[in-house]
């Protein structure tokens, strides 16, 4: 059952996630294959067949068609996450959200650091300020993604930072309706955000606004999530064949192409089960998901110098692979930079304390710090 999944289930579903969007993100800015991520359209399917049958193109093709599907894996996993380990926190609703911000700004700010000492150095100082510092702040307020023109930033996947902090925004409110209305009042929100998003689009796109950035458009992936946190749901080959041919068949027509957002997260979730003990002992699978957040944030920036000598499809091969490990590397050492000061802002009780014995001699009980510490982190 999906509610069996732990924390090293789901950080190699991340590793595996992240890998789909860093190779996506790659790939689909060298050839003619585009994805019906956005918006739809059939034609992009046939583009997408023709570069897939040439064994040169194939890999290239694949993920740039379908790796952003690695999307919509995070999106499931915010939810289930949230439906496991905040579905009884007391919290006042600004508590939360501070816990959430403290926990995701600070990799956010430090990519945001990472890109604008690059783009200064190219573009000017000046730029940076005036061009993207507005766009940068409503960012960081969390509603850049519902401003005319500056839902999809041109720097990686950024749109995702307003999405998550909306999610995590709204999440009182779908934890109240799972309470009280159980899986049917999931249901019906799937179903009435579906059908917003399905109007107001049209209407929207005058003005640059694209619900799919929104919560609202991706509710039934983020209502899967809570399912399967709350509720005895298998994935099974019955669910699994139906799914990949949604997943097929809505890539070319229109009735279908509502439904692949979510057949994406059921397909990807069977196979993973398939193939469970081998990703479980993964170790760099799971490291790779640990620093998710990280390569999700930089991946944009580090691609850039590698694009311009990717012109044959084996430089592309190599040079998407360079790309992805110069990304993993970064994203280490940024994440062992919050972790480390993530960790010397922790507050030490005055029982606990080190104690100075001598000038340079330092005392202390080792193991009572080291639990002590464990018990501040298990309750911030």
């Amino acid at each position: 059952m999906l509610s069996e999944l732990d924390k090293k289930d789901t950080a190699a579903l991340k590793g595996l996630a992240i890998s789909a969007i860093v190779f996506h993100n790659f790939f689909h800015l060298l050839g003619p294959v585009r994805e019906n991520e956005f918006n739809f359209d059939p034609s992009r399917f046939d583009v997408f067949l023709h570069a897939f049958v040439h064994p040169s193109t194939a890999i290239q093709s694949l993920f740039a068609f379908y790796g952003h599907f690695g999307v919509q894996i995070f999106i499931f996993l915010s939810a289930y996450g949230l439906a496991k380990s905040h579905w009884n926190d007391p919290s006042s609703w600004s508590s939360f959200m501070w816990s959430r911000i403290k926990k995701f700004y600070p990799m956010f700010g430090l990519a945001i650091l990472f890109w604008a000492l690059l783009a200064a150095m190219q573009m000017g100082a000046v730029w940076v300020f005036e061009d993207t510092g507005p766009h940068l702040l409503l960012m960081f307020a969390g509603i850049s993604n519902i401003v005319p023109g500056l839902g999809l930033p041109p720097v990686g996947p950024w749109w995702f930072i307003p999405f998550i902090m909306q999610l995590y925004a709204i999440w009182p409110i779908l934890r109240w309706l799972t309470r009280k209305y159980g899986w049917q009042g999931l249901l019906a929100l799937s179903i009435v955000c579906f059908l917003v998003t399905s109007i107001a689009n049209p209407v929207l796109a005058h003005s640059l606004i694209n619900l799919m950035a929104t919560p609202i458009g991706r509710m039934r992936s983020i209502c899967l999530g809570i399912l399967a946190a709350r509720y005895p749901v298998r994935i099974n080959v019955y669910l699994a064949i139906p799914a990949f041919a949604i997943v097929i068949l809505g890539s070319e027509h229109p009735a279908f192409a509502p439904f692949v957002s979510l057949a994406s997260v059921v397909l990807s979730l069977c196979l993973y089960f398939k193939l469970r003990p081998l990703f479980r002992k993964s170790r760099i699978l799971e490291q790779i998901g640990n620093y998710s957040l990280g390569i999700f944030l930089v991946n944009g920036i580090v691609r850039v110098p590698f694009l311009e000598f990717a012109r044959t499809p084996l430089s592309q091969l190599t040079l998407a692979c360079a790309s992805a490990l110069v990304t993993f590397g970064i994203s280490a050492c940024f994440h062992y930079l919050v972790e480390h000061a993530r960790r010397s802002s922790i507050p030490v009780p005055q029982s606990t304390a080190i104690q100075v014995a001598e000038p340079v001699d330092f005392v202390y009980d080792t193991r009572r710090y080291a639990e002590t510490v464990a018990n501040v982190v298990r309750t911030e």
